[in-house]
């Protein structure tokens, strides 16, 4: 495969993986929801932050580490989906307790700060293999320093507009949710998501 067939073929899943529903999306979506637009850039930041911070490490030799290590490539998955399970309850819990006064009190648990969001890519299996993926699949066909420059350049070109879409839509749909049941029932379905996402990753 020729270095622009690669190149295509890895924006293309990258778009497909950041528009698609998946932990950061609902992080993203959830942090509009509760404070507008504005509120979801920090979490917009870390993940693209943390992404850009994982393909460093897959280049530099990570991803060769779990493709000869199976059993810690196993304990990532396993690690990664129990973070998300507590994260969805966290928000499900959150959503139960809410009351009339403070319906937009977030739980304490959800990343929101650009550190917080990049630092869980770090354990997001998800994005661990959409990174490892990407890396191996242009690493034949190009150089080292040109991967690294390719992919980050396609990493922030494609994930920046995909989360901001997904937050403009938290900012929209919550927004029209004025009383506290909506927004009980809202944020309940994204803990339900988080949830179903993490048993996804243990399955496969």
């Amino acid at each position: 495969m020729m270095a622009g067939e690669a190149l295509l073929a890895v924006t293309m899943m990258i778009g497909v993986a950041a528009a698609s529903p998946g932990p950061n999306n609902l992080i993203v979506m959830t942090a509009a929801g509760r404070g507008g637009f504005a509120a979801a850039v920090p979490a917009i930041a870390g993940v693209v932050a943390g992404s850009l911070v994982l393909l460093v490490l897959v280049w530099a030799g990570a991803g060769k580490a779990f493709a000869a290590l199976p059993p810690l490539r196993d304990l990532l998955r396993i690690l990664g989906a129990l973070y998300l399970v507590w994260l969805g309850l966290a928000l499900v819990l959150s959503a139960l307790r809410q009351s009339e006064a403070r319906p937009m009190a977030a739980p304490q648990a959800l990343p929101g700060s650009l550190a917080g969001v990049a630092l869980f890519q770090l354990v997001n299996p998800k994005s661990w293999v959409l990174v490892a993926t990407a890396v191996a699949a242009v690493a034949a066909p190009m150089k080292d320093g040109e991967v690294l420059a390719a992919l980050g350049f396609i990493l922030v070109a494609v994930t920046l507009p995909c989360l901001s879409l997904w937050a403009l839509a938290g900012a929209v749909i919550l927004g029209r949710l004025e009383s506290r049941r909506p927004r009980q029932c809202f944020d309940a379905v994204l803990g339900v998501l988080l949830v179903g996402s993490a048993l996804l990753l243990v399955l496969r």
